[in-house]
């Protein structure tokens, strides 16, 4: 067992010091890259995402949460299986953005409101890239079509919702039961709270786009594998069809799925599991699009955003493949570390 930890430790120094090396030789690509992804996530990302996360996340710890779920809760019982509670972190999860359904889990599960057996199941499906990313950000601003947005979004909470809907007959039936008055503070007091929590996930994600975009930069990842590693660069500077990139969104890329690695081991929620949810979840997000594509067809042109053809043989196939290789490893990696915790 030694042996196998010596070699793989040995592996993981010569790759982060060939990555090192890259960004020394190659840094003027590097710099334009990392500025490239800053550029790309303070337009898209900390616009559309930062002032929700802020405000739900100040709701989800006020007595306004303890309203809405009085009025809706039982939606969630009765759709999802899962207690009243889950109503908010559920609705913010998929409205809100990628990290969002992760950080309000947690909130539940910290508060005791659901149990880990409940967080890994409001995992499975509580991920999506929020209605102010996917309808302005790749919609408006990318295909120039707001209604394109719309649908990309439709597509993507469909899909979570039939999964959750699915997994809701996985456990034994919640019976009917009214909703203690959770614990909140004040107002001023839940935004003081939510607002570093709001900003410290948006620098994280933020940190993730300037390294993928720097790796790129010198990487010439293959266009259809790069929304895999990092969503907003693949799908904002991508030319895919609406389905694919409906598939893509659902997926949300691996520099998301590294971000809220940290709240899977807080579940001892195994990657392989979250992952097999978010492909089922790209798949049903790519044919929900072309059924919503039959029956409110679009102008092609809306989703041309590059007149250069995709070729794979384009760029280096080996390095992207060992990118997209050593990214799931770190994933994988972060992820085992639960068992030691």
């Amino acid at each position: 067992m030694k042996i196998k930890n010596v070699t793989y430790s040995f592996f993981q120094m010569l790759f982060l010091i060939f990555l090192a090396a890259l960004f020394v030789v190659f840094s003027k690509n590097t710099r334009q890259g990392a500025y490239d992804g800053l550029t790309l996530a303070m337009n898209t990302v900390a616009p559309s995402l930062l002032p929700l996360l802020i405000i739900f996340l100040t709701f989800m710890k006020s007595s306004a949460n303890n309203v809405l779920i009085k009025l809706f809760g039982n939606f969630s019982r009765v759709f999802f299986n899962l207690p009243k509670a889950a109503f908010s972190a559920i609705l913010f999860g998929l409205v809100g953005g990628y990290p969002t359904g992760a950080l309000l889990t947690e909130e539940l599960f910290e508060a005791g409101e659901i149990d880990s057996n409940q967080a890994k199941r409001l995992m499975c499906f509580n991920f999506c890239g929020g209605c102010g990313f996917i309808i302005t950000a790749v919609g408006t601003a990318t295909f120039n079509s707001t209604s394109v947005g719309v649908m990309l979004f439709l597509s993507n909470v469909l899909s979570s919702i039939l999964i959750g809907f699915a997994l809701s007959f996985k456990e034994k039936r919640l019976e009917k039961s009214e909703y203690p008055l959770a614990f909140s503070v004040s107002l001023g007091d839940a935004l003081t709270l939510a607002a570093p929590k709001a900003a410290q996930s948006v620098i994280v994600i933020t940190a993730y786009i300037v390294l993928f975009s720097a790796l790129s930069s010198i990487v010439k990842i293959p266009e259809p594998l790069l929304p895999i590693i990092e969503v907003t660069n693949g799908v904002c500077n991508g030319d895919f069809s609406l389905p694919l990139t409906a598939a893509f969104l659902s997926f949300g890329g691996i520099c998301i799925h590294l971000q809220i690695s940290s709240v899977l081991r807080k579940f001892k929620m195994s990657y392989f599991e979250f992952l097999l949810f978010r492909l089922v979840s790209s798949v049903l997000s790519y044919f929900i699009m072309k059924l919503l594509l039959y029956f409110f067809p679009v102008d092609v042109s809306v989703f041309a955003n590059s007149s250069t053809p995709v070729k794979l043989s384009s760029v280096n196939i080996t390095l992207s493949v060992l990118l997209v290789v050593g990214c799931f490893v770190s994933v994988f990696d972060l992820n085992s570390r639960r068992k030691a915790v």
